[in-house]
């Protein structure tokens, strides 16, 4: 499968700015103008489109009847998890102003994950989840109401079980990680984002304009009545049903509109960070660090923070464009 789906890449690559977005203000202490705005935007969507693309490319696979070697997800794994330690150690110390090895231990086993890092460790577990249900999935790609429904019966068991109070602590972990829990805690719970992942496979299946259009309207109307009817708004640990349907309004409007992008320079360009977006999310993320940790925040010039967001996403783009010619 050579062949890359040039729609989903300039979405990524859309994500990888939002997320830009996300960490330089969040980290520079911006709440207010059209930069907390964005990054209201990234914080809500950014998640679901990079989920969204493992679900696509898997999709595509099992349509093309291709499955990858366990060589190449755990190759895969390894780096995810190496870029999550560089950028989960260098959070904590800009959070704490110190570290240990307890901490770094800590990081290490994901029983701490730190922010700007946590959203990594769900990719590793979706991309091995996808290697182990390849033949179920490969068996059922064509039944995609039965996909969806067990999709929704997952959220809904790990919404219930995110409300549950344990004491051991192996539980407590794999709680953490597989549905989140009540008190906040950063993750991504795996239950909860099935959802999200199965559309990246189904509409791998069967993408056409008329799919895309019909999940966005159907999508914006389920979210129009569970709002008049008083449902939990925009939560997001552990994400309630309104916050997963952001993110398919979102995703499911900009699939349907690049179908009619053509292919150009810029454009091709530009979608360097979808190419490549385990080392664009570490190029974006580690300058952010290093910035929040010499300026003195919050800083109060829009304009001097218009220039760093834009300066982190050109330092970005200039380095992808060296190693990724």
């Amino acid at each position: 499968m050579k062949e890359r789906d040039y729609p989903l890449d300039i979405l990524k690559s859309i994500a990888i700015v939002l997320m830009s977005s996300v960490h330089v203000n969040s980290l520079l202490q911006v709440n207010s103008g059209i930069l907390d705005k964005i990054t209201f935007l990234g914080a809500t969507v950014c998640f679901s489109v990079f989920l969204f693309g493992i679900g696509f490319v898997a999709g595509k696979k099992i349509d093309n009847v291709e499955k990858d070697s366990w060589k190449k997800v755990l190759h895969k794994i390894l780096l995810i998890y190496v870029c999550y330690l560089v950028i989960g150690i260098a959070s904590y110390f800009i959070s704490k102003g110190q570290l240990s090895f307890v901490s770094i231990y800590n990081i290490a086993i994901l029983n701490n994950l730190p922010e700007y890092s946590e959203f990594l460790i769900s990719l590793i577990f979706f991309t091995l989840l996808t290697q182990l249900i390849h033949k179920p999935l490969q068996k059922h790609i064509s039944k995609p109401y039965l996909l969806i429904e067990i999709s929704i019966l997952l959220f809904i068991v790990g919404s219930i079980l995110s409300t549950f109070e344990l004491s051991n602590s192996v539980l407590i972990w794999l709680q953490k990680h597989l549905v989140g829990s009540q008190n906040g805690t950063h993750v991504f719970p795996i239950l909860q984002y099935m959802p999200i992942y199965v559309m990246g496979i189904l509409f791998a299946k069967y993408r056409s304009k008329i799919v895309y259009f019909w999940v966005f309207s159907l999508s914006f109307l389920l979210l129009v009545i569970l709002m008049a009817l008083g449902a939990p708004g925009w939560y997001r640990w552990p994400p309630s049903l309104n916050f997963l349907l952001y993110g398919v309004i979102f995703i499911s409007l900009l699939m349907f509109a690049f179908q009619f992008v053509k292919r150009n320079r810029i454009i091709d360009f530009f979608n360097k960070f979808g190419r490549n977006p385990l080392l664009s999310v570490a190029l974006i993320t580690i300058p952010s660090f290093v910035l929040a940790y010499f300026l003195n925040t919050p800083i109060k010039s829009d304009l001097i923070l218009w220039g760093i967001n834009l300066g982190v996403l050109l330092f970005a783009s200039i380095t992808l464009f060296f190693l990724k010619k």
